[in-house]
C-alpha cells in the first residue's frame, strides 16, 4: 500500500539526494529517480509535490501562490542559508554517492534538511482529500517547544494528547500546549470551542486557559463555548468536577462545577454566574458527534501506523521508510498514552525511539523476527 502522501512528500524533501537531483541533475541522479519512480509509480504525486515545492524555494524570494509549507519553510530556510547551515547527514540510497556539491541550492539542502529533521518550523502539508480524509484534516504548527493544532474543517475533529485526554475540536477552533506536557501541570490554551475528555492525573492537574476564565481538572469531562459576538464563555460539565475562575481572580471568585451544571462568563461585566442545565440541555447535546481515530491494525504496514499517530496527535515521527518498508505488523491499540502506543510499536519491529527537537525518532527496527503483539 502506498504511504500517506503527506508523510511520503517530507521524505522526500528531507533527501538531500533527492535535492541534489532537482537543483543539479546529473545521469547518475536522473537515471537513478528514472528508475525509482518506474518502481513506485503510487508515489509519482508526492514525487511531483516535492519536487515543486524544491523548485518554488530555489526560483523566487517567496514563491508565487506559495501553499502554507512552501512560504514557512522558505522565510525559516533562508535564515538557515545566511548562516551557511551544515548538512545533516542523511543514510545515502544503494548506487549513489554524495557529492561535494557547493553553492547556494548546496546551501538550501542543509538548511532545508535541518530544518526538517530538528522539527525547528512547521509540521503541516494537509491539502489532498484523497489521502486525508475530511476527519483528519487539521493544521499542525510546531514552534519551539509548543504544538498548535486547529479545526480547518466544517465538521467536529478529535485531537489526542499524549496524556490519554481527547478533544473534540469545533470547526475554526484550535488548542496550543507544550509538545509532550512534559511539565508538573498540563495547560491547554483554547481558542474557540472544544470538548475535553481529560485523562486522570492527580499528580499534574488539566488547566485549560480561554478569553479571560480558567478551568481546572483533575480527570473529567466538559464543554467550553465561546459566543464569537460578544465573548461570552459556557462551561458545560458533564462527568466529574472543574473549578472555573477568572485568571485575574483566584482563589477568589472560583466556582465548583459538578456534573450537568454550567458557569456562564459575561466577558462585558466579568461575571461568573452558575446554573444547572435547562430541560432543553440534555446530556446528549454536550458531546459533539465525531469520527475518532481506528488504532486497531491487521497487518498494516508500520509507516501506515506511524501515519496514524501523526494525525492523531500532531507530532512529527521520523524513521527510515525503506529500511522498515516490509514492516508489517497487527495490534489493538486503546486508551494507552502516547509513549506507551510507540513502546508496543516499537517492540514488535524491534526498533526503539527517541523523542528530541519536538518529535519522534524511530531508530533500529528489523521484521526478520518480528512478532505482533
Amino acid at each position: 500500500m502506498a504511504k500517506n502522501s503527506d508523510d511520503q512528500v517530507w521524505l522526500f524533501l528531507q533527501d538531500y539526494h533527492f535535492i541534489k537531483w532537482v537543483n543539479e541533475p546529473d545521469r547518475e541522479t536522473i537515471a537513478y529517480w528514472e528508475n525509482w519512480l518506474n518502481q513506485n509509480r503510487e508515489q509519482e504525486e508526492s514525487l511531483f509535490k516535492a519536487r515543486q515545492i524544491i523548485r518554488d524555494l530555489v526560483r523566487a524570494e517567496t514563491p508565487v501562490e506559495a501553499d502554507p509549507l512552501s512560504a514557512v519553510i522558505w522565510h525559516s530556510v533562508k535564515k538557515d542559508i545566511e548562516r551557511q547551515a551544515p548538512v545533516i547527514q542523511l543514510p545515502a540510497p544503494p548506487a549513489r554517492q554524495k557529492s561535494s556539491g557547493s553553492g547556494s541550492w548546496y546551501r538550501l539542502a542543509a538548511a532545508m534538511t535541518g530544518l526538517l529533521l530538528l522539527g525547528a518550523g512547521i509540521y503541516y502539508y494537509r491539502h489532498t482529500p484523497t489521502v486525508n480524509p475530511p476527519e483528519q484534516r487539521i493544521t499542525s504548527v510546531l514552534a519551539n517547544d509548543n504544538l498548535q493544532r486547529t479545526n480547518q474543517t466544517h465538521g467536529n475533529q478529535v485531537l489526542y494528547l499524549v496524556d490519554g485526554s481527547k478533544v473534540i475540536l469545533k470547526p475554526g477552533s484550535s488548542i496550543k500546549h507544550a509538545v509532550f506536557l512534559q511539565k508538573d501541570k498540563r495547560e491547554i490554551y483554547l481558542e474557540g470551542n472544544a470538548f475535553f475528555e481529560v485523562a486522570k492525573d492527580p499528580a499534574r492537574p488539566f488547566y485549560v486557559y480561554t478569553k479571560d476564565i480558567v478551568m481546572r481538572v483533575l480527570g473529567t469531562s466538559f464543554n467550553v463555548t465561546t459566543d464569537t459576538h460578544n465573548g461570552d464563555v459556557t462551561v458545560v460539565v458533564r462527568t466529574g468536577k472543574v473549578s472555573v475562575y477568572k485568571k485575574t481572580s483566584h482563589p477568589v471568585g472560583q466556582l465548583i462545577l459538578t456534573s450537568n451544571q454550567k458557569v456562564l462568563y459575561k466577558a462585558q461585566t466579568s461575571d461568573l454566574i452558575s446554573s444547572g442545565l435547562s430541560s432543553s440541555e440534555t446530556r446528549s447535546n454536550l458531546i459533539p458527534v465525531s469520527p475518532a481515530f481506528d488504532f486497531n491494525f491487521e497487518e498494516r504496514p508500520v509507516g501506515e501506523i506511524f501515519n496514524t499517530l501523526v494525525n492523531a496527535y500532531g507530532i512529527p515521527i521520523h524513521y527510515d521508510g525503506n529500511g522498515l518498508s516490509k514492516c508489517v505488523v497487527t495490534t489493538s491499540l486503546g486508551e494507552e498514552e502516547f509513549e506507551e502506543k510507540l513502546k508496543i510499536i516499537c517492540a514488535a519491529i524491534g526498533a526503539t525511539y527517541r523523542i528530541k527537537n519536538n518529535g519522534v525518532f524511530i531508530e533500529g527496527g528489523s521484521c526478520s523476527s518480528q512478532q505482533n503483539p
